[in-house]
């Protein structure tokens, strides 16, 4: 009787001391943010915090990245560390991807420019305050158009639920004319472009982030604000808890 009473008090204090380490896992993270992978280590009846080192055998931190994939209808959320002037601070909306090439629209750059002014023949926009996205650094003298409507518009092709893309004037005519069947649109000058793998390589080297699009972000949000929200997404942190060799590992990712 003895016996299994010091037998379960020991399992009370292993599990006692495993949340502890937890617990103070949860105070590191919110303090150190780019902290590494932790490792919970045991020792008779106590447990400590030690930086994790993968053997060989174990897959690198990599592993543990989100799941969310480049594909068409992702944001790519240009990193601190990007530097390159065209892209400082930026938010790229795809509006293409496959594996020989990438096209993206930049979602958070304005310009000056009304759109009346360079398309002064359509009937209806001197009426309206529309003004010209800088939407890359490519092609700046094509433009193309952005649309959220909850029908598939003529002459347009789908990015993702309900946005589409085009560069046909006559519908660009079509909606201002029809301004009150509540379809919405944006018109951007110029687009971002990457050859066969090249977006690859920048994002596995840290230059972007990928979130998941939505059609709030693109449509209403004040541009000024669109960056600095989606990369604090990026910097918050989870927890997954595996096991190797028995010991519980505890690795800290950033959400994407």
């Amino acid at each position: 009787m003895m016996l299994h009473s010091t037998l379960n008090t020991n399992e009370r204090i292993r599990k006692e001391s495993v949340s502890l380490a937890l617990a103070i896992t949860l105070i590191l993270l919110a303090i150190l943010p780019g902290m590494p992978l932790l490792r919970v280590a045991f020792s008779g009846q106590h447990a400590a915090l030690l930086p994790l080192r993968f053997p060989d055998t174990i897959p690198p931190p990599s592993r543990f990245r989100s799941e969310v994939g480049l594909a068409k209808g992702r944001f790519l959320v240009a990193s601190r560390q990007l530097k390159d002037p065209h892209f400082l601070e930026t938010v790229i909306f795809l509006i293409d991807y496959d594996w020989h090439s990438a096209m993206g629209l930049v979602i958070n750059r304005p310009s000056t420019v009304r759109l009346s002014t360079l398309l002064p023949g359509i009937e209806g926009l001197q009426e309206r305050s529309d003004t010209v996205n800088i939407g890359g650094p490519v092609a700046r003298n094509q433009m193309r158009l952005l649309i959220w409507s909850g029908s598939h518009p003529d002459q347009s092709n789908r990015v993702f639920e309900d946005v589409y893309v085009s560069s046909n004037r006559t519908l660009l005519q079509r909606m201002i004319k029809h301004a009150d069947q509540g379809e919405r649109f944006r018109v951007y000058a110029g687009y971002a472009g990457w050859s066969s793998r090249q977006l690859d390589r920048e994002v596995s080297r840290g230059d972007w982030h990928i979130l998941r699009a939505d059609a709030e972000t693109v449509f209403s949000k004040e541009p000024s604000e669109i960056w600095p929200e989606l990369i604090s997404r990026t910097t918050l942190q989870w927890v997954r808890v595996e096991c190797y060799r028995g010991h519980p590992i505890i690795s800290l990712s950033s959400e994407n």
